[in-house]
């Protein structure tokens, strides 16, 4: 993995949820909080229910962005591709995602994504100056 894409999964991890951005079939966005998880390679995991509309537009453009903030001055904006994983993949990203939120797979009509970043922005205003930096992934 790489070290920009480690920074990524490292602050994921410590933050534990996000805002993910998805759009409609008619271009129209929307955004909703959830919970993380990271993967080791850098893929991130989040759950959706099969109702809801982040995942008929996740059907619709798997392009999705997210915003993960430290709560400190500290935030990650990334864009990626999601995934509607199944079999084993979906299992081992269903155990990730449980193990970081006890209870975020236990319904029958819950989805796991996982979207791995293509380019990320990290921004500290703590830090003086404050910092912002980009990466490709």
């Amino acid at each position: 993995m790489s070290d920009p894409a480690r920074r990524v999964a490292d602050f994921v991890r410590r933050s534990g949820g996000g805002v993910v951005a998805t759009n409609s079939a008619d271009g129209c966005p929307e955004s909703a909080w959830v919970n993380l998880a990271a993967f080791g390679d850098g893929r991130l995991v989040f759950g959706t229910n099969e109702r809801s509309r982040k995942y008929a537009n996740l059907l619709a453009d798997p392009r999705v962005s997210l915003v993960v903030v430290s709560g400190a001055g500290q935030e990650f904006q990334l864009e990626g591709e999601a995934a509607l994983p199944d079999g084993a993949d979906a299992r081992a990203a269903e155990q990730l995602l449980e193990s970081r939120h006890p209870g975020a797979t236990g319904k029958p009509s819950t989805r796991v994504v996982t979207v791995r970043p293509r380019w990320a922005r990290f921004v500290d205003v703590a830090a003086e100056p404050p910092v912002r930096e980009e990466f490709s992934l």
